[in-house]
């Protein structure tokens, strides 16, 4: 009925949810990464993380936290999942 979200290539789709905090703002957001295994979706999170404010930006990282513009901004992933149908897909975003 509903169609998988596994590519050809046998890479599966995550989840991630994140933490943006910038003084006393946070928010909460997601982000979908195609990736074969953990060890790639890791790799591909801490790429975007890196580059979250422009290719070149240099965060401080401690753990998961990645801080940009000396503390002033900080995101941090908060957890991830597989994502194995797109009703599934629909119902965490809704």
């Amino acid at each position: 009925m509903y169609e998988t979200v596994i590519t050809s290539n046998d890479q599966k789709l995550y989840l991630a949810t994140f933490e943006f905090v910038s003084g006393e703002y946070e928010q909460i957001f997601e982000k979908a990464f195609y990736a074969e295994d953990d060890e790639e979706l890791e790799n591909k999170i801490h790429e975007y993380l890196i580059n979250y404010y422009g290719e070149g930006s240099t965060p401080e990282i401690d753990g998961d936290v990645y801080y940009y513009w000396n503390g002033e901004v900080t995101v941090k992933e908060l957890g991830r999942q597989v994502i194995t149908n797109f009703k599934q897909l629909i119902n965490k975003l809704l």
